[in-house]
């Protein structure tokens, strides 16, 4: 575990990617952008060639063009959209975000993306895997020079916090359909709820409204009018504690109940 300190002091417990888990990661991307461009090279020539439009120069400069376009642009634009993500990160439950764990931005991304092409492809993985293996969180030149690391969005949830379902949203979270969500949205919530009162006025509500933006397309209906992001949050997690609390004491129950019945049968009635 690694600990992120928030402008407002506030101490975060993560637990950082390690240089495997971001080593494969990095290597699915690569496979992916690299067929990706292939294709689109091959359709762009394909192409030119039967319009009798290609050159050399222009040859060139479409494979410029496609080169940014495919390893520059495409994974900034899919990490922006995705809070840090991507396909490689997905299967291995990684997240990039900020160093005072917040979600990452075009910014972030795009310094990101420019190092990339030095750190992977240019050298082979070479000097990302130079940088992590000295780095004690397995950070790259990229994540250094945007502010922002890989974490692992399996970690376990915190079991000590008390998080309780707001009196008025009780009626709209007992009928809501909450459907299954990330678990490491589901650990950055609670963290959130656990920390919030450490955070000033405006860094809470500011992260709480980035929270509840995330969570929404999971949540159906929607909350009542007016519904501060923090309740709407602390609705959320509170009904999932108590419904996975209770799904567990039921199966507690029926188990008991079956092995009851069993110890009662008659010898020879027994499976």
């Amino acid at each position: 575990m690694s600990t992120l300190v928030t402008g407002e002091a506030v101490a975060l417990d993560v637990r950082a990617a390690s240089l495997a888990a971001r080593a494969v990661s990095c290597a699915v991307d690569v496979v992916v952008y690299g067929i990706g461009y292939s294709g689109i090279l091959f359709a762009a020539g394909w192409v030119l060639t039967r319009t009798e439009l290609i050159d050399s120069l222009l040859g060139r400069t479409l494979g410029l063009l496609l080169t940014v376009l495919t390893f520059v642009l495409i994974p900034c634009t899919v990490e922006t959209l995705t809070r840090g993500r991507s396909l490689g990160r997905l299967i291995c439950g990684l997240r990039i975000v900020r160093e005072d764990g917040g979600a990452i931005t075009f910014r972030h991304a795009f310094i990101r993306a420019l190092l990339w092409q030095f750190e992977v492809i240019a050298t082979g993985g070479g000097v990302a895997a130079l940088v992590g293996l000295l780095s004690p969180q397995s950070r790259r030149l990229g994540d250094y020079l945007a502010g922002t690391l890989a974490v692992n969005e399996r970690a376990g949830i915190p079991a000590t916090a008390q998080i309780r379902v707001p009196a008025r949203l009780v009626p709209w979270i007992s009928r809501a359909d909450v459907s299954a969500f990330p678990a490491g949205l589901h650990y950055r919530m609670v963290q959130f709820l656990v920390t919030a009162d450490q955070r000033s006025p405006e860094s809470r509500l500011e992260r709480a409204i980035e929270l509840a933006e995330e969570v929404n397309p999971y949540i159906a209906p929607a909350p009542p009018p007016g519904t501060h992001p923090e309740e709407f949050i602390a609705a959320i997690i509170g009904h999932t504690r108590y419904e996975f609390a209770r799904r567990t004491e039921q199966a507690a129950r029926t188990t008991r109940d079956f092995r009851s019945r069993i110890g009662t049968l008659p010898y020879g009635q027994r499976l």
